[in-house]
């Protein structure tokens, strides 16, 4: 507890009332605790100020060793407070004291209901792993994160980073296991960018100094505590965000195209067969659609006559080049993508339905673009969401329309050099001083 002159807690009193005049929540009260008249400053949409009075006075009345005060006594410590500090206190959802013998105290009060409780993962799907799933919450989230891995070398760094609006992060690594130099990078972008805003995830992205125009993403993001302790398990080092359930760890490097860190739960071999489906798939989804294109309009000399002609007949009625076909049909399957995501999961099937059957067929009958691009499109879809995690799927979607116009010019040549393209642009990239191509991040590979 605090206590503060007569005059200035008067005075602290009406300058808070004139800084939270614009916020209706702000409520402030007289109580009655352990016989002693108090005002109650807090946000009534934070603190569940009954429950909290409740507990004060039980606890005040079971008090048998000393006075009052002696609940408070953590605060006696602060050797000064400022209005600010008291409105940011406020604002943090605690509940402020002041007594008329001009005392004054901050304490930790019951909070609201508003945060929701542990749940099973929205957007993946873990298969022999546990189905918790993080929340909005970043000390529930931390809690996952330490009761899943029981190490005295994990380490958890709080901070703070906005003005305006602060948001709470935490920084979270194995100490021996993730590389100095990628906690440094990291914590010193933290540091000094620590009055940039931060309220989405590409906020994020700019505090640590990570390029605005990529293709590939520069870290994983998941909902779920197992696959972030494999993560940190490999060294990288994971970022929480309050109010967020989703988890960031970084850097990402290529391995993380085609591997997800729970595939350490089944077999070695199961685990190696999955990985190369994956690789595989990626490869299939980035140039399929351009290979279409070479085969078909540029450089039809590469397939067996009697294939060259099924190919050509199957285009046969279709009214424009293939570039044109592919790029139409491709289109239409984005936005199927994102409107199947978008609407709600009663709705999403039946949108997947007309698109991908109805619209299919009608466009084939209407003779707008030909079977085998469906089969093509299909096939090159199908491959693209084997990937690891979300954002690497839309990396990749959009790898595959640089490699389809480039093939669409320079035909089976041009091919080969949007792949020699997209390998230097891998080698080019580099996260937290971790090379994009490098296999591992634990540091212990010569590449790393």
């Amino acid at each position: 507890m605090q206590r503060f002159h007569e005059l200035d807690l008067h005075d602290i009193e009406k300058q808070l009332s004139e800084h939270f005049k614009k916020s209706s929540d702000f409520l402030s009260k007289n109580v009655v605790i352990a016989d002693q008249e108090f005002r109650a400053y807090y946000m009534e949409t934070l603190v569940d100020f009954p429950t909290t009075l409740s507990s004060i006075n039980h606890a005040a009345s079971g008090n048998e060793n000393g006075s009052f005060q002696n609940m408070f006594s953590p605060f006696e410590e602060e050797a000064s407070m400022s209005l600010d500090e008291i409105c940011d206190h406020i604002l943090h959802g605690k509940l402020v004291l002041f007594s008329t013998e001009g005392m004054a105290a901050v304490m930790e009060p019951e909070h609201t209901d508003i945060s929701r409780s542990v749940s099973a993962p929205e957007s993946e799907n873990p298969l022999q792993s546990a189905y918790d799933a993080f929340t909005e919450d970043i000390n529930k989230n931390i809690g996952l994160l330490r009761k899943k891995m029981i190490s005295d070398d994990l380490v958890i760094e709080r901070r703070e980073t906005g003005t305006r609006s602060t948001k709470k992060i935490a920084m979270i690594y194995l100490e021996g296991i993730a590389q100095a130099k990628v906690i440094e990078s990291i914590r010193n972008m933290l540091e000094q960018n620590k009055d940039k805003e931060l309220t989405t995830v590409r906020d994020l992205m700019s505090i640590l100094g990570h390029p605005k125009f990529s293709i590939t993403p520069t870290y994983i993001s998941s909902e779920l505590p197992g696959e972030m302790v494999q993560n940190l398990m490999n060294g990288k080092v994971v970022i929480l965000i309050d109010q967020f359930s989703f988890a960031f760890a970084f850097p990402a490097i290529i391995s993380d195209l085609w591997s997800t860190t729970l595939d350490v739960n089944y077999p070695y071999l199961f685990q190696v067969f999955l990985r190369t489906v994956r690789a595989i798939g990626a490869l299939l989804a980035i140039t399929l659609p351009g290979l279409y294109i070479v085969l078909n309009s540029v450089n039809p000399e590469l397939l067996r006559i009697q294939l060259a002609i099924t190919v050509a007949k199957s285009r046969e009625g279709v009214p424009y080049p293939s570039l044109i076909e592919m790029l139409l049909v491709m289109l239409l399957l984005e936005m199927i993508i994102e409107a199947t995501i978008r609407l709600p999961k009663n709705i999403g099937p039946t949108i997947t339905m007309i698109g991908g059957i109805l619209l299919g067929q009608a466009i084939v009958q209407a003779k707008l673009v030909s079977n085998l691009l469906i089969i093509i499109l299909v096939a090159s879809a199908i491959a693209n969401f084997v990937l690891a995690g979300y954002m690497n799927t839309t990396g990749t979607r959009m790898y595959k329309y640089v490699v389809m116009l480039i093939s669409s010019f320079f035909g089976i040549w041009g091919l080969e050099a949007a792949m020699i393209w997209i390998i230097l642009y891998f080698a080019s990239l580099s996260t937290c001083s971790v090379p994009y191509l490098s296999l591992s991040v634990k540091g212990k590979a010569s590449d790393e």
